[in-house]
C-alpha cells in the first residue's frame, strides 16, 4: 500500500510538472498580451526624426471663437479674420456642417499638384485643424486639413481648399505671442 501511494504521488507530481508543457502549443497559437498590445508607457525609439526642428512660440495669446453661417466659405472667412485681426501665428480647430467643398490630396510621386476631391452633398465636419502663418509676402496664410462624415458614416477628407457651410460652423483660433517667420 505504501509503495502504491509513493507511485501515485510520483505520478501526480509528474503530471503537474508536465501540465504546462501539454498546453504550450495552444498558448503559442494564441496572441499573448505582449504581442497584441503595446505596454503603457512605451516610448518610441530615439533618433528616428532627424529633420526635427523646434520653434519656441512663446505663450499662447488670445483665443477667438469664429461663427460661420449658411453659405459662408470657411477658408475665405478664416483668411479675412486673420487679415482683419493681424494674426501672424495661430492654430485652430473647428466643427460644423458643409454641403459643398474641395479637398486636396498630395501624391509625392505626382508633381502636377494636389488631386481634387470634390464634395457636393451634406456632410458633418468631424475634424478641422490647421494653422495661420505668414506667407513669403508677409500676408496671413491659412492651412487646413480635415475630414467630413456622410449619412452612411463614410468619411472623406484631406487638405481643405474650399468648404461651404450648410448649417453652421464654429472655429476656435488660438493666437501665439511668439514672432512668426514668413514661410520659406
Amino acid at each position: 500500500m505504501i509503495g502504491h501511494l509513493n507511485f501515485s504521488r510520483t505520478l501526480l507530481l509528474l503530471i503537474l510538472a508536465a501540465w504546462p508543457l501539454a498546453f504550450a502549443h495552444e498558448a503559442a497559437a494564441q496572441p499573448t498580451a505582449s504581442a497584441a498590445y503595446v505596454p503603457r508607457g512605451t516610448r518610441p525609439l530615439p533618433g528616428l526624426a532627424p529633420g526635427l526642428q523646434v520653434t519656441d512660440l512663446g505663450k499662447s495669446g488670445r483665443t477667438y471663437r469664429i461663427n460661420l453661417k449658411k453659405g459662408d466659405e470657411i477658408m475665405s472667412g478664416l483668411t479675412e479674420f486673420a487679415e482683419k485681426y493681424r494674426i501672424k501665428n495661430a492654430h485652430f480647430s473647428g466643427l460644423g456642417a458643409i454641403n459643398k467643398g474641395v479637398f486636396g490630396w498630395s501624391d509625392p510621386a505626382d508633381t502636377r499638384g494636389q488631386k481634387r476631391i470634390e464634395l457636393n452633398q451634406e456632410a458633418e465636419i468631424v475634424s478641422l485643424t490647421g494653422n495661420i502663418s505668414l506667407n513669403a509676402e508677409g500676408r496671413p496664410a491659412v492651412h487646413a486639413h480635415g475630414s467630413v462624415s456622410f449619412a452612411d458614416g463614410s468619411v472623406k477628407g484631406g487638405h481643405w481648399w474650399e468648404a461651404y457651410v450648410s448649417i453652421i460652423a464654429v472655429v476656435y483660433v488660438t493666437e501665439a505671442e511668439g514672432v512668426a517667420e514668413p514661410a520659406k
